[in-house]
């Protein structure tokens, strides 16, 4: 399943993340606080897995981070960022 740009930053500012994405120029700017990054406008799955891991990793006190450790541990480990 691919992970959706969109509600990805919905979720993460629900969370009390600031979050943002958008589609300029042909590319997608994806910003969580300090952190950017830039994807071609044909990867908004990959803008997607950005700002996931970019919580995890900047923000691991975050509801978002302690959900995606919760679920990496009932899996056995590691869930992978890049969407499926």
């Amino acid at each position: 399943m691919r992970r959706q740009l969109f509600v990805t930053v919905a979720m993460l500012q629900a969370d009390g993340l600031n979050a943002h994405a958008r589609f300029a120029h042909g590319v997608i700017e994806a910003r969580l606080g300090q952190h950017r990054a830039t994807f071609p406008a044909s990867k908004p799955g990959m803008a997607a897995d950005w700002l996931a891991e970019c919580a995890v990793r900047n923000y691991p006190e975050s509801d978002f981070s302690k959900l995606w450790s919760m679920l990496a541990e009932a899996a056995g480990g590691v869930i992978p960022f890049g969407s499926r």
